[in-house]
């Protein structure tokens, strides 16, 4: 009901406050108001709110869309920056977004764990066979990489032959599991390529050493990538192919696969 009130010059002044439930980034609602002096009508933009409310329905509808949505922002995945090379997101567009679902985690109290994969000894692939056969190998390890994440997880290249993803909702113990997986599937990989000096090629064996971070409430997005690059360090340290994490002052390490070594048929 709109509500009447007198201003010092005598009018007669109505005023409405209207709650548009428009999506807009982050996930924010806007809020109107409304108000009316004689004939003439005032609109003004008040304010903004979060709708936590909706928010759970909100992130199951992200998950379950074709191209799926961002968890945090709603935007279409397809349409923020991607790798030319392997299609994943870039480096700045994961950047964006992540300090949104670390927000995102902690506003809902739920853990967020970040990966980092570095594949071993990668240089092999392109001095051996070229610098496009590493590009080929670098657009299916994306592939496998999109098949044993979910639709909710944010997936870069960071650079290179090394891999990012963040986690919503996920404690140590199931990236762990993600990580195993992983290079699992890496290991067991048949991946065909044309090599600059022996022509058709299948590489297979891969492996990636991989540093896994949770984060923690009261730190931000750069702490977690150094705690997650120490890991990786650790885990190339301990002999490659295995994740690590670190727990108080005790490093975890989990070995799934031998290293990658020259494996080419």
């Amino acid at each position: 009901m709109p509500a009447a009130r007198s201003t010092p010059v005598g009018y007669a002044v109505r005023t409405w406050t209207v709650a548009l439930e428009i999506p807009t980034v982050c996930q924010r609602w806007v809020t109107f108001h409304i108000s009316e002096r004689g004939n003439n009508v005032f609109t003004g933009l008040l304010r903004s709110r979060r709708a936590r409310h909706a928010k759970a329905d909100y992130r199951e509808r992200c998950a379950h869309t074709d191209p799926p949505l961002c968890p945090t922002c709603g935007r279409p995945l397809d349409h923020l920056g991607r790798d030319w090379l392997t299609g994943l997101l870039d480096r700045g567009a994961w950047h964006h977004h992540a300090d949104l679902v670390l927000a995102d985690g902690a506003a809902r109290r739920e853990p967020v764990t970040l990966l980092i994969a570095d594949l071993d000894r990668f240089k092999i692939i392109n001095d051996e066979h070229g610098h496009l056969a590493g590009d080929d190998a670098l657009r299916q390890v994306a592939g496998i990489l999109r098949a044993v994440t979910r639709h909710t997880d944010l997936v870069a290249r960071y650079g290179g032959d090394e891999f990012l993803v963040l986690m919503p909702d996920t404690d140590a113990d199931d990236a762990r599991e993600v990580a195993r997986r992983l290079n699992l599937e890496l290991n067991a990989a048949r991946l065909p390529t044309l090599s600059a000096r022996q022509g058709e090629i299948i590489l297979t064996g891969l492996s990636a050493s991989v540093g896994l971070a949770t984060y923690r409430t009261g730190t931000g997005l750069e702490d977690l990538l150094l705690a997650a690059d120490a890991a990786l360090l650790a885990a190339k340290r301990n002999g490659r192919a295995q994740s690590c994490i670190r727990g108080g002052r005790d490093w975890t390490f989990d070995r799934a696969v031998r290293p990658f070594a020259r494996r080419a048929g």
